[in-house]
């Protein structure tokens, strides 16, 4: 009698984890190797791809058709990005070669060699320059209008991330001892260096929509809220969890009020910002790599393993599958679709 209930539950639970999932996806990109970033255009008809096989690649939205290629000559690219009007991409691979092409052919418009690997490759507010910082330490911002390289910056220690001021008047770079550095965009002179309170091992950092505050989050599974004026911490965190795991990644809802962190605990924390507590808990299955809210913060979309997670509250809606592990994942603007990239090489698009 207890075999067959076990066997009945077992049928039960297969039953109900085949329901919460779909196989199909909308769309599928293929390519030689893993994946390592996708993104729609802004007006969402395309979509580019960059993959370690050394081609940034930009494919119909419709029907997944190849329109155009840019090659980095089997250098395993780093990031790819469309330029803010979407009339141009930039993309940057591990040797160090970035590359403005035209979005119309796949022309080069400008190139750039830096020194080391590209770790962080952003825009400035206006997508008139762009700010690349590498593995060796350095930093360079690129013109978009004339080719040049107007300001170059360095910082010694293991940097962790890279990017923008609000206004776009800074560059800065934070390391793993929790030392952030900004400088000036125009001249290039050091601003201020300044640390964080937390003593552990920092794994990145998010600042919020005007430079006022930031988030940290730590190896030892700490992410934090500190108030900033840009040249210095104010005070204490406001507020924070702790996962029981490094900490992943944090990100600040639309109206900054909430937090979304998530760690190698298998977990999604939302929390309040005015009182640190946890006002959700979604648990996988396996270590969390990245997390996003809808564009109305009613769902929230994770990814673990080779699984991408559709939750309503703490209700899973819906589990999508790779063939490989996932990399990461965006939703349209109006969120009927999601697209994602793996390692399985494959870029998808799935109806939620």
């Amino acid at each position: 009698m207890l075999r067959t209930f076990t066997a009945m539950l077992a049928l039960c639970l297969v039953a109900l984890s085949s329901a919460a999932q779909s196989q199909d996806a909308y769309l599928i990109l293929e390519h030689s190797s893993g994946v390592v970033t996708a993104s729609w255009n802004p007006a969402e008809t395309q979509i580019l791809t960059a993959a370690q096989n050394g081609l940034a690649q930009v494919w119909s939205a419709e029907d997944g058709e190849l329109l155009l290629s840019i090659d980095h000559e089997g250098n395993p690219l780093t990031q790819a990005l469309w330029s803010e009007d979407g009339r141009s991409i930039l993309s940057a691979d591990e040797s160090g070669l970035v590359i403005q092409s035209r979005a119309e052919d796949g022309e080069a418009i400008y190139a750039w060699q830096v020194e080391g690997m590209p770790i962080q490759l952003t825009l400035d507010a206006e997508g008139t320059r762009a700010f690349v910082f590498t593995s060796a330490g350095k930093g360079s911002i690129l013109s978009l209008i004339d080719g040049g390289i107007p300001v170059t910056v360095e910082r010694s220690g293991a940097i962790v991330g890279a990017g923008w001021s609000a206004e776009g008047t800074q560059v800065r770079a934070w390391s793993e001892d929790g030392r952030i550095v900004a400088w000036d965009a125009t001249s290039g002179d050091s601003l201020a260096t300044f640390s964080l309170p937390h003593r552990a091992l920092l794994q990145g950092l998010q600042w919020n929509h005007d430079d006022s505050r930031l988030l940290a989050w730590f190896a030892d599974g700490t992410v934090s809220a500190y108030e900033t004026d840009g040249a210095n911490i104010n005070g204490r965190s406001l507020a924070g969890v702790r996962h029981r795991s490094f900490a992943q990644q944090a990100i600040w809802s639309a109206d900054e009020t909430r937090v979304m962190s998530w760690a190698a605990d298998d977990t999604v924390h939302v929390w309040s910002v005015a009182g640190s507590q946890s006002q959700l808990v979604l648990r996988h299955e396996d270590w969390v790599v990245g997390a996003r809210w809808d564009p109305a913060e009613t769902r929230v979309l994770s990814w673990s393993h080779i699984y991408l997670y559709l939750w309503e509250g703490e209700t899973l809606q819906n589990r999508f599958q790779h063939g490989n592990l996932v990399r990461g994942a965006v939703w349209n603007a109006a969120a009927t679709q999601i697209l994602s990239w793996s390692w399985d090489g494959t870029a998808r698009v799935w109806s939620p």
